[in-house]
């Protein structure tokens, strides 16, 4: 009987020992997978900093490439603009456009919307007054509204048809 306990007591040993075994052997394959994952995470932080601060971000943001046109660029003029101003004290704005547009396409776009941006330019310059107008930057964000506003009566999207607009002729008429 002593030796049946003694046996007994020896398998009760070894079953301890591996489970024990077993554990271990978990606890050591999670360290390593834990460990693995910091080290990637510490890579990629690391191998940001070495890049310059805005490059991180256009990477992130990059815009498409713009088609690169051919030849001199596509200018259209628009009708003559005679709008009053606002502010109540009778003033006129007379202005003269032509809008540069990226391609040839675009120029047919923007003729056969003509009517829609015509509307458009029209409510934008009218609610100008003679005293925002009269200044250069005045003048400058003029052109980035009128700009925004021709492109979003074409229903261009995010993609801008008209490059830029050119004043031609700007005259402000107080009475």
């Amino acid at each position: 009987m002593a030796e049946d306990k003694k046996a007994e007591k020896a398998e009760k040993g070894e079953k301890k020992a591996g489970g024990g075994n077993k554990l271990m052997l978990v606890v050591v394959i999670l360290l390593v997978l834990v460990l693995a994952g910091m080290g990637g995470l510490a890579y990629v932080m690391f191998s940001n900093m070495n890049k310059p601060q805005g490059a991180a971000q256009t990477e992130q943001t990059k815009e498409k490439p713009k088609k690169k046109k051919e030849g001199p660029p596509i200018f259209e003029k628009l009708d003559t603009f005679v709008v009053n101003l606002a502010g109540g004290d009778g003033s006129l704005l007379q202005v003269d456009m032509q809008a540069e547009l990226g391609d040839e396409e675009a120029k047919k776009k923007f003729t056969d919307y003509m009517p829609k941006i015509r509307s458009a330019l029209i409510l934008l310059l009218s609610s100008k007054s003679a005293a925002e107008l009269a200044t250069p930057d005045g003048k400058v964000k003029l052109k980035a509204q009128v700009k925004q506003i021709i492109n979003e009566s074409m229903d261009s999207g995010e993609e801008e048809l008209v490059q830029s607009v050119l004043f031609t002729s700007f005259i402000i008429q107080k009475q």
